[in-house]
């Protein structure tokens, strides 16, 4: 029987020709289900929490988060270390980017393309964390925007998918913690 857990990561291979492309099996009906839910479940977490607080955490970067969270549990760019520094990592560019360009179509491509180093260099690659940096680059929110959204979203989404991980069937997150 297929769980969550014995499901291969969702991989994307480059093909060196188009014949040559390597496709991820369908998996099991079960599998999807559980997947979206816990999707859903992420979403709906960080919906409530932006409701009730205020704070802006229903941001796209962060639905991207918990996406990655719901569909790749074991991937190395879902892994809380990923998520936290590759998010803090990400905004923290743009940040500084944007004060010394200010806000720009350019300085968000610029601390996009520029959120890959760091992210790499900590060990930590997190594709939203791009999207991050992007954001950052266009509306030049401040430093606080470290904190809120980007800290809590992050330990909000960390927890929530450890939660999500305990309550269904097969669904291991995270992997590791380091």
């Amino acid at each position: 029987m297929t769980t969550l857990s014995t499901l291969p990561p969702v991989t994307a291979t480059i093909p060196a020709s188009p014949t040559s492309a390597t496709v991820t099996p369908r998996p099991p009906l079960k599998v999807v289900a559980l997947r979206t839910l816990a999707a859903l479940m992420g979403l709906l977490l960080l919906a409530a929490v932006t409701r009730a607080s205020g704070l802006w955490l229903f941001a796209l970067p962060f639905a991207a988060t918990a996406g990655i969270i719901a569909v790749a549990p074991s991937a190395p760019f879902s892994q809380p270390r990923s998520i936290l520094l590759g998010q803090l990592s990400g905004a923290l560019t743009g940040l500084a980017v944007t004060a010394v360009t200010g806000p720009s179509i350019w300085a968000a491509a610029v601390a996009a393309a520029l959120s890959t180093a760091p992210m790499l260099l900590l060990r930590a690659p997190h594709p939203p964390a791009g999207a991050t940096a992007a954001f950052v680059g266009l509306t030049a929110p401040g430093w606080l925007f470290l904190v809120n959204p980007v800290l809590v979203a992050s330990v909000l989404l960390i927890a929530g998918g450890w939660a999500v991980g305990k309550l269904l069937p097969g669904h291991k997150y995270p992997v590791y913690w380091r």
